[in-house]
């Protein structure tokens, strides 16, 4: 069986949709995760594949409610804070519960890198079980600035946020254990969502905003990809190769990518209806691009 990555990108409750798009390439398909990279919710939906944890992640998406993910939101009160010094306008506290209560990195099975962002340097870093603070790493990795507080990992790695500020599809993070085959899993649509509904505060006008952003990083991610792989198979069909600016040979990749087609809705929308929907919608895209 060739040697398989999975990658999972951000997008906030709209990771349900990697659930139902996972199980279907795992279940039905026989795929085998060799190498597991995420950001953000993808960050905590490949810990807990990694985990081999399977039927409680299934159980955690079914049964997930808003309260068991923030508190707070945009009033008086928390404009209030704002302004006298919070650095966020939701409190992620029962997210963190939810994470120490359900992942221990000494239990994770496979070769797993998972991605934060240091707002201090601007630099993107990749955390590995092993690693010190893995656990508030994990949160990190989910914390989307002005929703949630920047996490605070070490003396070295302070205001730590969200992996897809900086990579939004962290394809880079497996790439160098050398995969033959690479199934990549995106909560969100090419084309970036239209809205018709006015915004109701600044806060949607951010989040918004911020999901046009993480969209448009992966597409351009993704397209350098898939140009590259394309480059590299012509080349071989003429007896060639191609190298990067350091010599390293660059290889063709069997990959394939599972994404909606539409919108997925709000990336805070955790109402049931809501995550049922994007986990059915995530099996029938896989089942539509893997066969």
């Amino acid at each position: 069986m060739p040697k398989t990555a999975l990658v999972l990108s951000g997008g906030g409750a709209k990771g349900a949709f990697q659930l139902g798009a996972e199980t279907y390439a795992r279940e039905i398909k026989g795929f085998k995760w060799d190498i597991i990279a995420g950001i953000s919710v993808g960050a905590l939906n490949g810990t807990m594949l990694a985990m081999e944890r399977y039927d409680r992640l299934e159980y955690i998406w079914r049964t997930l409610t808003p309260d068991q993910v923030y508190t707070g939101g945009l009033n008086i009160w928390s404009i209030f804070k704002l302004l006298f010094g919070a650095k966020s306008v939701y409190n992620n506290d029962p997210l963190w519960a939810l994470i120490q209560q359900e992942i221990d990195p000494a239990r994770v099975k496979t070769d797993l890198r998972i991605g934060t962002v240091s707002l201090r340097t601007g630099q993107y870093v990749r955390f590995r079980p092993e690693d010190p603070g893995f656990l508030e790493a994990a949160l990190a990795s989910t914390a989307i600035p002005l929703v949630w507080e920047p996490v605070n990992i070490s003396p070295d790695q302070q205001d730590m946020v969200d992996g897809g500020v900086r990579n939004y599809s962290p394809l880079g993070d497996v790439l160098d254990s050398d995969p033959e085959r690479i199934v990549i899993i995106n909560c969100s649509s090419r084309e970036p969502p239209t809205r018709t509904e006015p915004f109701k505060n600044a806060l949607e006008i951010g989040i918004t905003t911020l999901d046009i952003m993480l969209n448009e990083i992966f597409v351009t991610d993704l397209r350098e990809f898939e140009r590259i792989n394309r480059n590299v198979r012509e080349a071989q069909a003429f007896d060639g190769s191609l190298s990067n600016q350091q010599g390293k040979e660059y290889k063709a990749y069997e990959y394939y990518v599972i994404e909606p087609e539409e919108p997925l809705g709000d990336t805070l929308d955790f109402s049931r209806d809501i995550l049922n929907m994007r986990l059915e919608a995530g099996w029938r895209k896989a089942k539509q691009v893997l066969g």
